[in-house]
């Protein structure tokens, strides 16, 4: 993988890129409408804002610990492996604090990012983990996916970026993998990751990539794809593996064609991050109720 990749920002893809021109348009006349509300207001709207902003920032630490207080916080005692890939990926796009880890105890296979105030968090659920704990370039994957969610969708850009149609959620999910496959540096073990999220760790072997990404096609295709495209926050399992292969071409991985063979080897030699389910969004683990899981919440399948 290509080097030269050290900013998230470098691993924005296709569809992120054609669709930022539009988003940028909206978000700037949303800005300006707000400025004028408070304009016209006189500034009293502020003081209905900037308590729950102020509110927000005091209580960050506690709602962070209260999530640490049903899970596992991942130190260099404990979950080691976790610590390790995070920190590689740390030093790869040069994140100055690693965001807070939690492990939680849940059947299903997923990962996801959250801020409260300037306190960022990666959760994941023990199922996903469990299945990839043995591999480093899986959990970078994993790891960086979520941190990119973290960079993009919680940093200045996110603050900046009210609207986001659900089209645009899709690409910065692509973008995110794309950050993955950078950390984990193995396009084969990217796309494992991303069919552990897609069957689990016991069925993904039974997934073909050829398959997938037929069935994407088939899913995107027509008026009812055009709708589902509205919709959907996470592309199909499909669309996400060819984009993998198509950003690892573009940044010196080697490919190698294996029309035939099923994705537990990819057609792809020498690809951690933000979370994705395969197009579709899971349910939030149970948080307690005084955290505002509402905050800057980014859900991925790997992610």
């Amino acid at each position: 993988m290509n080097e030269n990749v050290v900013k998230f920002e470098q691993c924005v893809s296709d569809e992120e890129k054609r669709g930022r021109v539009g988003v940028v348009i909206v978000n700037v006349f949303v800005w300006l409408v707000l400025i004028g509300f408070v304009i016209a207001s006189k500034g009293s709207v502020l003081f209905f804002i900037l308590p729950g902003i102020l509110f927000n920032y005091l209580l960050a630490e506690y709602n962070v610990r209260k999530l640490e207080a049903v899970g596992a916080t991942v130190t260099t005692q404990q979950f080691t492996p976790v610590h390790t890939a995070a920190s590689d990926v740390c030093r790869r796009f040069g994140v100055r604090e690693m965001p807070r880890i939690v492990v939680i105890n849940s059947g299903e296979s997923n990962a996801f990012a959250l801020k409260f105030a300037r306190k960022r968090v990666v959760m994941i659920f023990s199922e996903l983990l469990d299945g990839i704990i043995d591999s480093p370039e899986q959990m970078r994957f994993l790891i960086a996916h979520e941190m990119c969610h973290g960079a993009l969708d919680h940093g200045p850009r996110g603050i900046f970026e009210i609207y986001k149609p659900a089209r645009y959620r899709q690409a910065r999910e692509l973008t995110c993998d794309n950050a993955g496959l950078v950390a984990a540096g193995d396009l084969i073990e990217s796309k494992t990751m991303l069919l552990k999220l897609c069957a689990g760790r016991r069925l993904f072997s039974n997934l073909s990539e050829n398959v997938l990404i037929a069935e994407s096609k088939r899913i995107y295709s027509g008026f009812v794809g055009w709708l589902l495209r509205q919709y959907l926050t996470h592309p199909p399992a499909g669309a996400r593996l060819e984009n993998l292969s198509s950003f690892a071409l573009t940044n010196g991985a080697l490919l190698i064609s294996s029309p035939t063979r099923p994705v537990t080897a990819v057609s792809v030699s020498p690809l951690p991050t933000a979370f994705s389910t395969s197009g579709l969004t899971p349910a939030l683990p149970e948080i307690p109720s005084e955290v505002d899981s509402s905050d800057s919440v980014t859900k991925s399948s790997v992610a």
